[in-house]
């Protein structure tokens, strides 16, 4: 008996700010991955397109999608989804609104189930995290900025220096790093990336003056401090592992694949709107470690995963996919650095994984597919993660 199709609707923060093609077509934002994700979905029998929070009338219970057909996308009414695959990136608190109305009344008019849900701010994710001797090992310590003193009294116990970092920022921008003076006439050294993701270094003679130009730099934004790790590579450049994980059509966590990101030498970030680059995890690790250590350290960082996504979703709701970043000291010293919940594949592309790129596609819509016919929640408990996510995987079989 055939499977009855399902509406899978991808959540844009706007289509008005889409290239435009040709006219009567527009090219969504994530092109590439709405188009993936279209081309792929036929076979499961799956009906994708984009909307936006504008594109839907709730008077009316209208929504205009834009559908992929003859290789170009084109608006058109479409059914109201059974599945939304969120992936708004709001630019402004009245466009983060407009996100979540747009949601509710869409709900109201139809019930549909989403691929994720939402992780609050990175301080909230560390401190619910923090409280699982399993996991808290591998958090750096993490606290709120507050204001200049606190920066002064905290720089003489670490010896690496500071690192200040938006507390809702994504990729890099506006990561600081600032070392610590050796005696009260050395220059305060700051290295970081602007809001517009442009390296720069600056230097300052006391602390009042470094205070007000973080004052001007951060604004209202809340950001958080950290001790500055060495998370660079044999070479010198600094890198981390990014995992993605993701519920299969059981409804269960896999990983989907893993690669590392790294940056130029002079940079302080790794990531890949930032310059860097992505590489086989494997690959990188073993460069840097032996073999055998490498397939170690990928095995525990899967692990490490598959254990935080199972508390994660015990303390913030369902999620169907995960994406994990960490950082590694020579030593091989593990840190778990960020969580998000909005992961893209730029990096599998990047890699050559195909493997990876693919099951990061397919795994979705099964999993969407998954959502319409359950019976239950999709749940997984930590033990049972963690036995499936240990074995060690190579970078063409996630």
């Amino acid at each position: 008996m055939p499977q009855r199709t399902i509406a899978l609707g991808i959540m844009a923060a706007s289509l008005a700010g889409s290239g435009t093609v040709s006219p009567g077509t527009l090219l969504p934002p994530e092109p590439n991955l709405c188009r993936n994700l279209s081309a792929a979905s036929a076979a499961l029998g799956i009906d994708v397109y984009v909307f936006s929070p504008d594109s839907y009338d709730p008077a009316s219970g209208t929504l205009i999608g834009c559908r992929l057909e003859g290789g170009s996308w084109q608006p058109s009414r479409v059914p109201l989804p059974d599945v939304v695959y969120d992936r708004s990136f709001p630019k402004s608190a009245d466009s983060r609104r407009r996100c979540a109305a747009a949601l509710s009344a869409l709900g109201e008019r139809k019930r549909h189930e989403r691929i994720n849900g939402r992780l609050p701010s990175k301080l909230r994710v560390y401190d619910c995290l923090r409280g699982y001797s399993s996991i808290a090992p591998y958090l750096p310590a993490t606290a709120p900025y507050r204001n200049i003193s606190q920066l002064e009294y905290l720089l003489p116990d670490l010896p690496r220096g500071a690192v200040l970092k938006p507390a809702a920022g994504m990729q890099g921008r506006g990561f600081l790093h600032i070392e610590a003076p050796y005696s009260s006439s050395t220059e305060l050294i700051v290295r970081g990336r602007t809001r517009n993701n442009v390296s720069f270094k600056q230097a300052f003679r006391s602390f009042p003056a470094l205070g007000q130009w973080l004052q001007s730099f951060m604004g209202s934004s809340p950001f958080l401090i950290q001790p500055y790790l060495p998370l660079r590579t044999a070479d010198d450049r600094p890198y981390d592992i990014r995992v993605l994980l993701q519920k299969d059509e059981k409804g269960q966590w896999q990983v989907s694949g893993s690669a590392a990101r790294l940056g130029q030498p002079e940079s302080l970030t790794s990531n890949l709107h930032g310059g860097g680059s992505a590489q086989p995890a494997a690959d990188t690790l073993a460069a840097s470690f032996m073999r055998t250590k490498a397939e170690h350290l990928l095995a525990k960082i899967h692990t490490i995963s598959g254990q935080t996504a199972v508390l994660l979703e015990e303390n913030f709701g369902r999620f169907g996919e995960l994406a994990f970043d960490f950082g590694l000291e020579p030593s091989g010293k593990l840190w778990l650095l960020e969580v998000n919940a909005k992961p893209g594949r730029d990096a599998f592309r990047q890699t050559g994984d195909r493997a990876a790129a693919t099951l990061s596609i397919t795994r979705l819509l099964q999993y969407a597919r998954y959502l319409t016919n359950r019976g239950g929640k999709a749940m997984t408990t930590a033990d049972e993660s963690a036995s499936r996510l240990s074995r060690p995987q190579s970078k063409n079989r996630p």
